[in-house]
């Protein structure tokens, strides 16, 4: 099911919602809401596809069991427990997602003709596969065990992350789902409607139309290059096309959790005002850079081990966070990518002071402005690699936004894209000038901040109120995010629920 559809929206929300509120309400046993929202986000999951059920159960059962038998052991037999834990977690994950990518490659190198097996990957199984290794690797580090099934299996499932995330931590959850006060209030759920309707209209509104520039590009890129103004505009309208997607993501799991009185954490911080690559993936998917830097970057040495191998670490990282989205070259490439940026960035950060004529230029606003641009120009690169099926795509949309050269004449393309190009100079414009779901509602607490970027700015910060005017313009955007939405169907996808 997803977010967007209207059973969702009219059915499926409503009925869970005042279930929730009625077990609140009338049951003084908190397993009463506990399990009532695990079934709901049971249901939610399984009506992709049913099939998908008993492999999510299993992974369920399993770490539960895993957690207790890591928690009742202790020196050389714990450190066992949690390694074949571990080692059961990441070989099912790979199974289901890199069985066929690992025999595509291997028939190429080979010469041989292994059929492939064309398994179905499980929704969301990147996503609560991380979530319940860090979770293991809490309980390894003597942090608390979860000895309730009913709340783990509510952790695990919890519907407005299961998808497509945040990653959650095990002791920034079991708290919420554990308070016995009541936490569903009015406010709450007004709060979390707006945001919810934000959301959707990030997705329905923003991403679908940018797809509709972007996605004939890649096409037509498949089969030959493509005039130059046209590649770019491909480009830079995908970039904003899953910038919005999964903002409006983001922000929409953030408005259906608080609705039900619980916080999730923030996901997304604006990362196109970024002036590093650094920077960039404080900003972007929060939560996945939190667990690969504690549960990846860390435990391999982190910058303990001197220059080189801290470099080594980054680079490791940032490949397998590429191979975590998908199983390809190209996944792969922008994971490199990604991790030759970082090397670079900590590389000039650490000796821009060494530059006696660039010294000045630091803190200024032309000394912003370029780090802004210039890292854009990185991110729109790497991200033809992670939209592109297939590196013969990626080449020739890369040759032919660089190396002009195509049939069409540039002065014809250019023509063709102009209304194009301005929709996506507006999109640009939008993701700068306005705040983001944390600045407007600065000071009421919607989320949990996984770090503390200081540098928030916007030309334009409206803040949220309890008034009729806010109520008219959720209402408004709600209903064309609906609406929108209603059109698009069944064919409106979240680009992250392929990861």
């Amino acid at each position: 099911m997803l977010f967007t559809q209207l059973q969702f929206v009219f059915i499926f929300l409503p009925v869970v919602h005042l279930g929730y509120v009625a077990a609140e309400r009338y049951f003084e046993n908190q397993r009463v809401k506990q399990g009532w929202l695990a079934a709901a986000s049971l249901c939610f999951y399984s009506y992709w596809d049913y099939h998908f059920l008993p492999v999510i159960l299993a992974s369920i059962m399993l770490n539960y069991a895993l957690g207790i038998i890591i928690e009742s052991h202790t020196g050389k037999n714990r450190k066992i427990a949690f390694i074949v834990a571990i080692a059961g977690n990441l070989a099912a994950l790979a199974f289901y997602k890199y069985f066929d990518f690992f025999i595509t490659n291997f028939n190429l190198v080979s010469g041989t003709q292994i059929p492939l097996a064309h398994i179905l990957l499980p929704l969301g199984i990147s996503f609560f596969t991380f979530t319940q290794i860090a979770y293991l690797a809490d309980v390894y580090a003597f942090k608390k065990c979860e000895r309730s099934l009913t709340k783990y299996t509510l952790f695990v499932t919890y519907f407005p992350h299961l998808i497509a995330g945040p990653i959650l931590h095990h002791g920034e959850m079991m708290p919420q789902f554990g308070m016995r006060d009541r936490s569903v209030t009015a406010s709450k759920v007004a709060i979390g409607l707006t945001i919810f309707g934000i959301g959707l209209f990030k997705k329905a509104v923003l991403a679908d139309g940018f797809a509709l520039i972007a996605d004939p590009t890649f096409s037509d890129a498949a089969t030959s290059t493509i005039p130059t103004s046209m590649a770019w505009t491909g480009a830079l309208a995908y970039s904003l096309q899953i910038y919005f997607d999964f903002s409006g993501y983001s922000d929409m799991a953030v408005g259906l959790s608080l609705m039900f009185g619980i916080l999730l954490p923030f996901n997304f911080d604006s990362p196109y005002k970024s002036q590093s690559i650094a920077e960039f993936w404080r900003r972007w998917h929060i939560t996945l850079s939190r667990f690969l830097r504690d549960y990846l970057y860390i435990p391999l040495g982190g910058n303990r081990s001197g220059l080189f191998r801290r470099n080594t670490n980054l680079f490791i990282t940032m490949v397998l966070g590429g191979l975590w989205h998908g199983a390809g070259w190209t996944f792969l490439i922008w994971g490199a990518l990604h991790g030759a940026y970082l090397i670079i960035n900590h590389f000039w950060k650490e000796n821009i002071s060494k530059f006696s004529q660039l010294a000045p230029l630091i803190g200024t606003m032309w000394y912003s402005l370029i780090s802004l641009l210039l890292t854009q120009f990185l991110v729109v690169i790497a991200w033809v690699f992670f939209r592109a099926e297939n590196m013969a795509v990626a080449w020739n949309m890369i040759f032919s936004m660089f190396w002009p050269g195509a049939e069409w004449p540039e002065e014809a393309a250019v023509a063709a894209v102009l209304p194009q190009s301005l929709l996506v100079l507006f999109g640009y414009l939008f993701c700068l000038a306005l705040p983001n779901v944390s600045q407007i509602f600065t000071g009421i607490k919607v989320g949990l901040t996984t770090y503390d970027n200081r540098r928030r700015w916007s030309l334009l910060i409206p803040k949220w109120r309890p008034n009729g005017n806010w109520a008219i313009a959720s209402s408004a955007l709600l209903i064309v995010a609906i609406f929108c939405s209603a059109i698009a169907g069944d064919g409106s996808k979240f680009l992250y629920f392929q990861f």
